[in-house]
């Protein structure tokens, strides 16, 4: 499965996944959410604020995660340290999901 950004034009590789634990006092965890428009509906993006490189979201009943960290392959590695990086948590607003291999995709994000 892939995430498809409209308004970057980047794909995010999605994995299925089981709902997290997102309890208080597990392990010092502090749980927070962003709200995305996937397929045209508000979807709540969970994300644990301590040491998570992970959001989670719910769709048609299953649980997905996918690394809110981003970048266009295309770039070197000195524009990524330069702040080139797309952070999912702040941008693409509106996503859709997509079902496909990213790894078979022209344009991907790593």
């Amino acid at each position: 499965m892939m995430l498809y950004d409209m308004k970057n034009r980047l794909y995010y590789k999605v994995i299925n996944s089981g709902r997290p634990k997102m309890t208080d006092s597990h392990q010092g965890r502090s749980w927070g959410y962003v709200l995305k428009i996937l397929n045209g509906k508000y979807v709540k993006f969970w994300i644990d604020f301590t040491r998570g490189r992970y959001m989670y979201f719910q769709h048609d009943g299953k649980w997905y995660r996918v690394q809110y960290l981003q970048s266009n392959y295309k770039k070197t590695n000195q524009d990524i340290f330069n702040g080139v990086l797309i952070d999912l948590i702040v941008d693409g607003q509106e996503l859709k999901l997509i079902k496909g291999n990213i790894e078979k995709q022209l344009r991907l994000a790593m």
